[in-house]
């Protein structure tokens, strides 16, 4: 939420155009690892993985906020 806050923010209804959210799967059906990958204007800023969709997603976007803030971003 934070994450989608602070794009919405910055790049209004552009974010769509400049934020890219891509999904994979690897490993057996019982025992699967989810990634999710952020893009920013198509450069990789966060990846996650966990063994449930939600848990990939919250953690790639996690790791985009402490990129953007290293950047000198302020993510509320």
């Amino acid at each position: 939420m934070r994450l989608n806050n602070f794009l919405q923010a910055r790049y209004g209804a552009a974010s769509a155009a400049r934020v890219k959210y891509e999904e994979t799967s690897s490993g057996p059906q019982n025992l699967t690892v989810w990634t999710g990958t952020y893009f920013i204007n198509d450069m990789k800023y966060g990846e996650g993985s966990a063994t449930n969709k939600k848990a990939a997603k919250e953690a790639a976007a996690q790791q985009t906020i402490e990129k953007l803030e290293a950047e000198g971003n302020n993510v509320p």
